[in-house]
């Protein structure tokens, strides 16, 4: 498995997506858990709004079993909006603390490592969301503070903020990043990496848990043979991606190490969070992140 030193601790690469366990299957979370960190895992990410925060409930049963919350780095996100209203933020004070404590009670713990906006509302000030943000590292809820789906324009007004008035600024970035590029807007409050993110992350060494890291398992599938699930062929079934894809054949490299290698191995500390739906996807992506495949960065 590969680490990275980061925030005083080393991290896994591949970081575990928990959108998919439920406590509907609890015996299911836990062996994909334990497996997880059986592999050399210890890195979570999950949010909120994950199965309306049954997915963090079933994470905190995992939590408290074994003492499995000293073995990893805890992430959460809050402020989604209501899924109905998706351009009606929800940043304001009152909503993100109703949000974190919700989610450390589902999760059993006093305290995350990392806590995330899900999303961000541009008509707040940025300074207004760091006072909020920096409250709850004061009141020992987190010891580290990021965005997800947030302009690089917007964190940086955030960066200067926190710089000028003393305040702990941002440590992460959770940004759609992959091989692929995404052809199609589907949702647009999400975030792609393009280029001008790209370049602050490179100018700033500011960390980055990539979402959607194997582009939903595009090149893997079409490496396969397997026909391509509806909403992963409207994401990235482009001809841009389809010409990346015979790179990656005629280098003669596996598609989930490419994908993998593309995200882990750049200029700035860069995690990608993985999903699976199957023990054996799980170990075949942790074994997949151990290779490196040089000069992917030239494709993208």
């Amino acid at each position: 498995m590969k680490y990275i030193d980061v925030l005083g601790r080393r991290l896994s690469a591949v970081v575990f997506g928990g959108d998919r366990v439920s406590t509907a299957d609890v015996p299911r979370a836990v062996e994909f858990l334990d497996t997880y960190v059986a592999l050399g895992g210890n890195f979570i990410d999950t949010a909120r709004i994950y199965g309306f925060g049954d997915c963090e409930a079933a994470l905190g049963r995992w939590l408290v079993r074994g003492n499995n919350r000293e073995r990893v780095f805890l992430g959460t996100k809050g402020g989604h909006p209501d899924p109905s209203t998706m351009h009606t933020g929800r940043l304001d004070r009152k909503e993100l603390e109703y949000d974190i404590c919700k989610s450390l009670d589902a999760l059993r713990t006093d305290h995350v490592d990392m806590y995330y906006l899900h999303r961000d509302d541009p008509s707040r000030p940025a300074g207004d969301i760091m006072e909020t943000l920096n409250s709850f590292i004061e009141s020992g809820f987190t010891s580290h503070i990021g965005v997800s789906n947030w302009s690089a324009d917007r964190i940086a007004q955030a960066q200067e903020y926190a710089q000028i008035h003393g305040l702990t600024g941002l440590s992460a970035d959770q940004p759609q990043f992959s091989l692929a590029r995404q052809c199609a807007v589907i949702d647009d409050t999400l975030v792609e990496m393009d280029r001008t993110l790209y370049e602050y992350h490179k100018k700033t060494k500011m960390m980055c848990v990539a979402y959607s890291s194997q582009a939903k398992g595009y090149f893997m599938k079409l490496g396969k043979g397997e026909p391509l699930p509806e909403l992963t062929r409207r994401l990235f079934d482009c001809a841009e991606n389809r010409a990346i894809f015979e790179k990656i054949k005629e280098a003669g490299v596996n598609a989930c190490s490419a994908s993998l290698s593309f995200v882990i191995d750049q200029p700035f500390p860069s995690f990608a969070i993985a999903g699976s739906s199957s023990i054996g996807q799980l170990r075949e992506t942790m074994s997949c992140a151990d290779v490196t495949v040089a000069d992917l960065r030239r494709i993208w």
